[in-house]
């Protein structure tokens, strides 16, 4: 049983562990199906292989419906990262909460509060004040992707809260597998050269696997809202690698944007916290 604060510091680790996308999918030559079947592949046999005891028979309705959103989400986003920026990808997905703090009141009885909108606001204008700059009109069919990549981001944490407890993994095992089932028939060759498959494995293994199965442990201790705005912290983080790579510096206003959404993320945590106590089992 992990009590509440320890969830919420796995997602922030889960964001850390996302944050790494842009820098990797950017930096592999090949179209954008062919990542999503090597990615789905590899993360889905890392996820069965930290899973300690899996089992299928626990795979049910909900795990199903999760799988098909994970798998829409996966595909949406390496596409929109390829057709349009990466500022506008990750500021376009984090619309995530918005869809999540309608639909969870009318699919999961989990009550949205003014106080819950109001941070809301705050850290999505946070995010496009630090992407201030890097926002554009261009790769309209990107933007929206990214839009739609939003939308099955928050339907992927609406359907693992519905899972809850039952081996919410095995549904992001599932939902790999159907990315690399449909993505594999539109594979492209050549392949990447060396460094473009060694980055491909960091996205299966790191990115997309060791995240998710992260993600999942915190899944029956957080609201659905919680899923999707304790990890809104990985636009924040994405120039961090940009910064280490390739000595990239972050603009005032990215500085700026960025404390607005740390600051909001933790005081609405806190105030969750404090409202709710330690107890497991998030706001259901």
């Amino acid at each position: 049983m992990l009590s509440k604060k320890a969830a919420f510091l796995i997602l922030v680790l889960t964001a850390l562990l996302w944050s790494t996308s842009g820098m990797l999918i950017k930096s592999i030559d090949w179209d954008p199906f062919s990542i999503a079947a090597v990615r789905g592949l590899v993360a889905g046999i890392t996820i069965l292989f930290l899973i300690p005891r899996p089992r299928i028979r626990d795979f049910g309705p909900a795990h199903g419906l999760a799988a098909l959103c994970y798998a829409c989400l996966s595909i949406s986003f390496i596409a929109a990262m390829k057709l349009t920026t990466v500022a506008n990808t990750l500021a376009l997905q984090f619309t995530a909460p918005i869809w999540v703090a309608v639909l969870a009141p009318l699919v999961l009885k989990e009550r949205t509060r003014a106080l819950d909108w109001a941070f809301m606001a705050v850290m999505f204008g946070g995010v496009l004040l630090f992407f201030q700059g890097g926002l554009s009109r261009e790769g309209f069919w990107g933007n929206i992707l990214a839009l739609v990549s939003g939308f099955f981001f928050g339907a992927q944490a609406l359907c693992l809260r519905r899972v809850g407890p039952n081996s919410p993994a095995m549904a992001i095992v599932a939902g790999n597998m159907l990315t690399f089932a449909a993505c594999a028939g539109f594979m492209t060759l050549p392949l990447p050269d060396a460094k473009g498959l060694l980055m491909l494995l960091a996205l299966g293994v790191f990115q997309m696997g060791l995240s998710y199965f992260l993600y999942t442990i915190a899944v029956p201790y957080v609201s659905s809202l919680e899923l999707v705005v304790i990890t809104m912290v990985e636009p924040v983080l994405s120039p961090l690698w940009a910064f280490l790579v390739v000595g990239e510096r972050p603009s005032g206003h990215a500085v700026l944007g960025g404390l607005v959404v740390l600051g909001s993320v933790l005081v609405w945590s806190v105030l969750k916290l404090r409202s709710e106590g330690a107890a497991p089992g998030g706001a259901a």
